[in-house]
Parts: structure tokens; C-alpha cells; sequence
């Protein structure tokens, strides 16, 4: 999964990652939907019925089970289009300029461990300005480890709470027990709402 050839200059450029899907070395992808996520739709911690956002979504497996699911999701990213599942073409920066408190739920999944970890405050601005008032963020974060290597780069437990969550109101914090093979335990799932409505 890593890349240590890889610098934060270089997964900034959407080429980097078309060449990854391109050569067959796309191996954060699990070739179906994420098992926290299929376990998380099936709980009463599910979101509510709504407009989701997957920032990042690569392959979209997950936007399309969540479509399946009754949600009205859409990708985004800047290296895959397509139509079936929806993904846009975007840089994960400009969602919250391009679409402003728009989605009741975003869901990040290994996109915050892909990026340039010097642009983790920007890119979770972005988040929270893509969410509605009242909306929810559902944010499954790996590797939770010491890694300055990547991507993955690592992500800290207090991290999570102090950039991804700041100024959401933390709803749930755990370790998944569903994580895909060898994820067990490099897992957290964080459930933050925005204030308002």
C-alpha cells in the first residue's frame, strides 16, 4: 500500500494517481465496499437518509453501496470519472467552494491519508464548508500509527479530533472490528456533526 518513492508534491498532482490505477498498483482499493461501512448501514449509528459526499472516492465502490443503501451519494476526485457510480471530477480542496453546505453526510475513507499531511488543515475546511448545518461527517481514518512515510501517511488518534473534528461536535470514537484484512486495529471510526440547524 505504500510508496515510499512518493513525496507530498507528488500526490498532490492527479497524475500520480491515474498512473497507479493505470499500472494495476491501486492496492488501497478492496475491489468492493468498505465491510466497516456495510456493517456501520446496518446500525443504528447509520446516517440518516440523505445527499453523501465520498471526497476521494477512487474506484467509488463504497458511493455505490451506499447508493444501494437508499443514499443519494456522489465521488469526487480528481484522478476517476464516471457515471455509474456518480463521481466528479474534483480536487478534494475546492469541494466546499464548489459545493457549499450541500451534503448531509461526508464520508472520508483514506483520502486525509493520501494527501500531503502539511494540507490535512485545508482539506478538512473544505469538509466542513461542504456540510449542511446539523450535517454529519463519518470519517474511517488509516493508519492510525507513526508513519511520516507514504501514502498512507500515518494519522494520530489526537489528530483526528483536533483537525479533522475541530470545531464538530464528536458523536462516536472506536476501533472497528470489521476492518478489511490486514487493517484490523489500524482503524478508527470518528462520527462528528457540525453545529447548527
Amino acid at each position: 500500500m505504500s510508496d515510499p518513492g512518493s513525496d507530498p508534491q507528488s500526490v498532490s498532482n492527479p497524475q500520480y494517481w491515474a498512473d497507479r490505477y493505470a499500472e494495476g498498483t491501486a492496492r488501497w482499493d478492496l475491489g468492493g465496499p468498505c465491510p466497516v461501512f456495510v456493517h456501520l448501514l446496518s446500525s443504528p449509528q447509520a446516517p440518516p437518509p440523505g445527499r453523501v459526499a465520498f471526497p476521494g472516492c477512487g474506484s467509488g465502490h463504497d458511493v455505490g453501496y451506499w447508493r444501494e443503501q437508499g443514499y443519494d451519494a456522489v465521488g469526487f476526485d480528481f484522478a476517476v470519472q464516471a457515471e455509474d457510480p456518480p463521481i466528479e471530477n474534483l480536487d478534494v480542496f475546492d469541494l466546499g467552494r464548489r459545493h457549499p453546505e450541500s451534503f448531509d453526510t461526508i464520508v472520508e475513507y483514506t483520502c486525509y491519508c493520501a494527501i500531503d499531511p502539511a494540507r490535512r488543515p485545508e482539506y478538512a475546511a473544505s469538509l466542513h464548508t461542504a456540510l449542511k448545518p446539523g450535517a454529519t461527517l463519518v470519517a474511517l481514518l488509516f493508519p492510525v500509527e507513526h508513519k511520516p512515510e507514504g501514502p498512507p501517511y500515518g494519522v494520530s488518534e489526537d489528530e483526528i479530533q483536533q483537525v479533522l473534528g475541530a470545531d464538530l461536535e464528536l458523536l462516536h470514537f472506536s476501533t472497528p472490528t470489521q476492518s478489511a484484512e490486514g487493517r484490523e486495529g489500524r482503524e478508527r471510526l470518528a462520527i462528528f456533526r457540525k453545529p447548527g440547524a
